[in-house]
Parts: structure tokens; sequence; C-alpha cells
């Protein structure tokens, strides 16, 4: 079903006003998908939802806020990641790197942000510590890396609720 101008508009405004995607296109009576490819369609063009979200976050003094989110939507995606990777049907050895690869993704995401909104430099630290203990983990204890990771990975989720 094609829909008019102003409810992409709408979406768009409440996205950018710091409302989720999916509660955006809800709230507008838009399948998310559509909402998604909405976003997707104009991503990198001077009418991007993230650019305009991010800038209205900052133009109400919520640089704190945007490194928060652009924090969550990391976290999330690098769950769903974790998650891939645990349920696939790839060699153990492989799984323990590509998991430690995402450990070490997940620490520096953590620093660069941590510099841009010194608050979160606690949880920097916090995961920094689950960083260290995965990898020495996959490095001295191979065979026990995959569960302590399944252990660290909703620890670090209670990490962010606590210091994010």
């Amino acid at each position: 079903m094609a829909h008019s101008p102003a409810v992409r508009i709408a979406v768009r405004d409440a996205y950018a006003s710091g409302t989720s995607l999916a509660l955006a296109a809800e709230r507008s009576g838009v399948p998310e998908a559509t909402a998604r490819a909405w976003r997707q369609r104009v991503a990198g063009t001077p009418e991007d939802w993230d650019r305009l979200r991010a800038a209205r976050g900052l133009a109400s003094g919520g640089h704190t806020e945007v490194v928060q989110q652009i924090l969550r939507d990391f976290l999330e995606l690098h769950a769903a990641a974790i998650r891939e990777v645990k349920e696939s049907a790839i060699a153990a050895d492989e799984r323990v790197a590509l998991l430690a690869s995402l450990t070490d993704s997940l620490s520096k995401t953590m620093a660069a942000l941590s510099r841009a909104a010194p608050k979160l430099s606690e949880l920097g630290v916090a995961l920094d510590v689950l960083t260290s203990l995965a990898d020495f983990a996959h490095t001295h204890h191979p065979k026990s890396a995959s569960a302590i990771i399944d252990i660290l990975e909703p620890f670090g989720a209670e990490l962010a609720k606590k210091y994010g």
C-alpha cells in the first residue's frame, strides 16, 4: 500500500526526534520494513534520517544521548552477530576466533565512544575488562572460551544498563 508523503515525513520526524524506527512506524500505521526502506533510500544523502537524528540530538544539547544511542545500536548489532556466530555450523576454533574479533570490535567502539562522551568511560573500563577476560580465555583456555563468552555477553548488557 502506498503511503502519503505526510506519513513518511511523520515517521522521519518521530525517528529524528529519538523515537525508535519500529515505534515511529507503528504510531504512523506503517510496517517497520517500509520505514526501514524509506530510511535506507536516503542514507548518505543530505536527507539522511540518521544524520538528522544526530543533528537534532546535538542541537538539543543531547551529545551524550546521541553517543548512548550509538552505543545501544552497536550493542544490539553486536549481540545479534554473536548469536549468529554461536549458532553457525563453523568449526569451534573459527567460532572462537570470530567471537574474539567481535569482542575486540566492542572494545574499540567503547574506547571511541568514551572519548566522545566521558561519562561512558566507566562502561568502557568495565567492557575492557570483559574483553581482556575473553581474550585471555581464547588464548589460554580455548576449549572454555565459548562458554565464558556465553556468560560475558549477557553480563555486558547488564553493565551497559548500569553504566550506559
